[in-house]
């Protein structure tokens, strides 16, 4: 074996020497200036035309890293992927020996790369990882080929090809040296793989934050909340997301530039007090209860939002954000809104069968006071001039005129509170034009501030309805058309507005016509009109559910509703009129008729026991039907029974239905057990009206109904009816008992 000279051997370690200072220099020798540089002190020891490392990829061919040397170093296409020549992997990769080409041109991808630049022929020689615990640049060969320092394996890990211009120019190329070369840069080509792997995966997880990141964003200006932070030093906006811009109107950029925005957002001072409070609260780590307030939307009504705001707190216990959210809680503000006024309908509904009762029981007394005055001031022993025996007269008729037109209000009243019957329910023959004049004597109080009544009343024939629907219907026609109407600023302007109202039949249908002079319905309104919930009213005032309830009314009974505006004809255009057309009750239509007024009759004396807990009234029922029968009285349905069992006989029972203590329907059960007899002479009052149960009751048990008030006439001929229907079983009775 001969010595290596001396200049060969100082030009060899002056030649690694400046390899591993290029590998000490930089941490990753994979980048284009790194790896230039690299190939530059290479060159100044073996001449070449390409320079490269060649990786072996996990799922088969080569990545490659390369430069190329003309009169000037130029970067190829830097980390290519390439297929890997099967005799370069095997012999390099498997065998981890050098590899020479001499002639590439008609060789794979990699070696017509290298063609292509004038690079005709190279060697390729295995690059091994460096051994445990070796320094960077510290040769991965120290020992024999293929064993790392202190005689562990260490993997090959790359190629460094070294490509000539001339064919064949590989077979003289100075392995020994490139060898040293390879090995050199084992250390600092394995580092650099693990850092171009863990930018690799820090580019993924950047790049997986950013799409978490913009997930985060879309959800948070996409959730149906405004979202907000808040710097707690000054309290202004630091972030807001896009759907408060949906929702308020306001652009984001212009939000966050605005002091103060949320607190100025909100529309009323409670709702900025509650604001304030909760920030004021949230800067001292304190959280705040939930409030409710309305929010201002730029070009549009003010919406109801429920907020929340909370601080963000540090693990030292510093208020380092101030979050909120502010809920559109609109729609379930004004269903709470519709519910509470649903409610109160219910109790309406509730109390005015109650006031029913308290104001018939005494309106009843006062009719038949006024019944006995008009018969004492006609009395012989009475004597007054012509003209106060008229006024007098008069003034009688005018006062029974206003109780009943009293006693009528609230009948009115009970019908349009009154549930809806249930399906299926017997309808009633029912009058368009009382029930007009009932619905305008509800709502002349709310017109006539506004405009004039104008009634045009044709002779029409019966409709078939639930009892009290066709008056709600027209009663929810005339408040729209009172508050379409502004109200003026004098009397004068009021009679330039009218509300109308007629009536009008072709013999088949009814129509019932209500008009007004108001503002009028949008054309782009008119459509929506019908649809639950549709207002253009505040929630004060409307709940949107007129005019679909008024439809569905319409709509059970057979007939149809429809709207026009403005007015047909009408100069200056304006005004809208909505239309009922219904049928014409024929003689073939099953209806449960009205009470009416008994036949006038005349009977003989008979028995009567008064059952009524109102002692006025039954006083005035005693003093009036003691002029033909033979009066009782009782204040309650338990001195009844007293009395019946104390031997007293009666052939007719004038009782009240609704009574403290035990009421009227048990009391004639009982009776009808004890005494069927006398319960076929039971004759009912009430002043409470039609119900369900009520009108179950009479049906199964035939009896007649006097409705109070009622006068003194019509008392006496129920009884008379009740005596004479009675008169033959009664005797058949006697007949059998002999």
């Amino acid at each position: 074996m001969h010595a290596e000279p001396a200049s060969e051997r100082v030009g060899r370690l002056v030649a690694l020497n400046a390899v591993l200072t290029v590998v000490a220099r930089h941490s990753n020798l994979l980048l284009p200036r790194p790896f230039e540089e690299l190939a530059a002190a290479v060159g100044r020891f073996a001449a070449f035309q390409l320079l490269a490392v060649v990786f072996p990829e996990p799922e088969g061919g080569l990545r490659a890293y390369a430069v190329f040397r003309g009169d000037a170093l130029a970067a190829a296409p830097f980390g290519a992927r390439l297929p890997a020549p099967a005799a370069l992997f095997r012999r390099v990769f498997a065998e981890g020996e050098p590899f020479s080409c001499d002639d590439n041109r008609a060789g794979n991808a990699l070696a017509q790369m290298g063609a292509g630049e004038g690079c005709l022929s190279y060697v390729a020689l295995p690059v091994r990882a460096a051994p445990p615990g070796a320094e960077p640049g510290h040769p991965a060969r120290s020992g024999p080929a293929g064993a790392g320092a202190g005689g562990f394996s260490c993997p090959i890990i790359a190629a460094l090809v070294v490509g000539y211009g001339d064919a064949g120019a590989a077979a003289s190329a100075p392995i020994p040296l490139l060898e040293e070369i390879a090995d050199a840069l084992g250390a600092g080509l394995d580092r650099s793989l693990r850092v171009v792997a863990g930018e690799r995966e820090a580019a993924e997880r950047l790049l997986r934050i950013r799409e978490l990141e913009e997930q985060h964003r879309n959800l948070l200006d996409n959730a149906p909340l405004i979202i907000f932070r808040l710097d707690p030093e000054s309290g202004e906006l630091s972030f807001l997301n896009r759907h408060a811009e949906r929702l308020l109107g306001v652009p984001v950029t212009e939000a966050l530039k605005t002091p103060g925005f949320l607190g100025e957002a909100h529309a009323d001072p409670e709702g900025v007090m509650c604001f304030e409070d909760a920030v004021a609260r949230a800067k001292l780590g304190a959280p705040s209860a939930s409030y409710e307030a309305r929010l201002r939307r730029r070009g549009g009504d003010a919406i109801t939002a429920r907020g929340t705001v909370y601080p963000l707190v540090s693990d030292r216990g510093r208020v380092v954000a101030i979050e909120g959210v502010l809920a559109d809680v609109s729609t379930e503000h004004a269903a709470r809104t519709r519910l509470i006024q649903v409610d109160r309908l219910s109790t309406l509904g509730t109390l005015a069968a109650g006031v029913a009762h308290e104001i018939n029981n005494p309106a009843a007394f006062i009719l038949l006071g006024l019944d006995m005055l008009d018969r004492l001031l006609r009395g012989p022993n009475v004597r007054m001039e012509g003209s106060a025996a008229s006024s007098a007269s008069e003034l009688v008729k005018e006062l029974r005129d206003s109780i009943k037109r009293i006693v009528d209000i609230v009948r009115d009243l009970k019908l349009f509170a009154s549930p809806p019957q249930p399906e299926g329910s017997r309808r009633t023959l029912t009058d368009a034009n009382r029930t007009v004049e009932s619905a305008l004597s509800l709502t002349r109080g709310q017109i006539i501030e506004r405009a004039q009544i104008v009634k045009n009343l044709s002779e029409v024939p019966p409709i078939l309805m639930d009892d009290g629907r066709l008056g709600q219907v027209i009663v929810n026609l005339l408040v729209n058309a009172a508050q379409a109407i502004p109200k003026p600023s004098s009397k004068h302007e009021a009679r330039d507005q009218t509300v109308t109202v007629e009536t009008r039949s072709d013999g088949e249908t009814v129509e019932i016509v209500v008009s007004d002079t108001g503002a009028g319905i949008a054309e782009e309104n008119l459509p929506r009109i019908w649809a639950p919930f549709f207002t253009t009213k505040g929630p004060e005032v409307g709940t949107g559910l007129g005019l679909s309830i008024s439809r569905e009314i319409i709509e059970r009974a057979g007939g149809q509703i429809t709207a026009e505006s403005p007015v047909p004809g009408r100069v200056p255009p304006g005004g809208a009129r909505f239309i009922i057309s219904l049928p014409a009750a024929g003689r073939t239509d099953e209806a449960t008729p009205s009470v009416s007024p008994v036949p006038r009759l005349v009977s003989k004396r008979v028995r009567v026991l008064v059952v009524e807990d109102e002692a006025s009234l039954a006083r005035a029922l005693s003093d009036q039907l003691g002029r033909v029968h033979e009066v009782a009285l009782a204040p309650s349905a338990d001195a009844a029974m007293g009395m019946l069992a104390g031997g007293q006989r009666f052939d007719v029972v004038l009782c009240d239905l609704r009574m403290p203590g035990m009421s009227g329907d048990v009391f004639y059960t009982r009776i009808r057990e004890s005494d069927p007899v006398l319960a076929q002479g039971f004759i009912f009052m009430t002043g409470v009206g039609f119900g369900a149960d009520v009108e179950r009751f009479l049906a199964s048990s035939g009896r007649p109904l006097l409705e109070k008030p009622f006068s003194a006439e019509d008392a006496l001929s129920a009884i008379a009816e009740v005596v004479s229907a009675n008169s033959a079983p009664r005797a058949e009775a006697r007949d059998s008992s002999r």
